[in-house]
């Protein structure tokens, strides 16, 4: 009689063993896969409307009360995402336009480490976002105590994005408030967005940086402007007695 022939045995074992370990690992993949998932899905149902940086004051006004908290509960959900992070921030950016004492020194001392609490999660997560640079510079120029250094952040705002367009009015504002005009970069930041706002047209956004100039500060903006554009340098000297826009 033939006895039987046991060698299939052990290869069979090792493909049924091996195709457990498989099957364990791909379901482990599936639920981190799901857990991701739902991380992502969660925050974003909690996230507001609120990707930039508010650059005018009634916007800020706006945000301000109705998503602060929104923002807040998906960075803190996201946890690692700078995006969430300095959009929390941004909650907070009427800081950089309202007279915030009107609320009482508890009320701006709360606010002010909250929004600095966010804005340090943002800009060590995710440090390559330019309006939670510019919003650095803006809260250390209005509150020094913060121990902020505008002009390094308002710089790390042009390197990590110099043509943000819905920026470049701000930060030509808040030139006019700090020493930049013995920075050779500073120089070639400021010339390239009176280019870029001439090239659009947004002649008012000039004027208002000119006007709250020094006297040095404007005869550098008469020059940038003036190889450009010579009717809207006519139209900066003219001051008070500006018409509209420029002819």
């Amino acid at each position: 009689m033939k006895e039987p022939d046991h060698t299939a045995l052990p290869t069979e074992g090792r493909l049924d063993g091996g195709m457990g370990w498989f099957r364990t690992a791909t379901l482990l993949w599936s639920f981190l896969l799901a857990l991701q998932c739902a991380w992502l899905v969660v925050a974003e149902l909690y996230r507001p409307p609120l990707r930039q940086l508010p650059t005018t004051a009634p916007a800020a006004a706006a945000v301000t009360a109705e998503l602060r908290d929104r923002a807040a509960w998906a960075a803190s959900i996201g946890a690692i995402r700078g995006q969430l992070w300095a959009e929390s921030a941004f909650g907070y950016a009427n800081l950089l336009f309202d007279d915030a004492k009107q609320n009482g020194d508890a009320s701006l001392a709360r606010m002010l480490a909250t929004g600095s609490t966010s804005l340090a999660h943002a800009l060590s997560d995710a440090p390559a976002q330019s309006g939670a640079w510019l919003f650095r510079a803006g809260l250390a120029l209005r509150y020094p105590a913060l121990g902020f250094n505008a002009l390094e952040a308002l710089k790390m705002s042009y390197y990590t994005g110099p043509t943000e367009q819905e920026l470049i009015p701000l930060r030509l504002r808040m030139t006019t408030k700090m020493d930049w005009f013995s920075d050779v970069e500073m120089r070639q930041f400021i010339i390239r967005d009176l280019r870029l706002l001439l090239g659009q047209k947004q002649t008012t956004a000039i004027a208002q940086a000119y006007d709250a100039s020094s006297s040095a500060e404007k005869s550098f903006i008469e020059q940038a402007v003036g190889a450009v554009d010579p009717p809207v340098l006519r139209w900066l000297r003219a001051g008070a007695k500006r018409p509209s826009a420029p002819n």
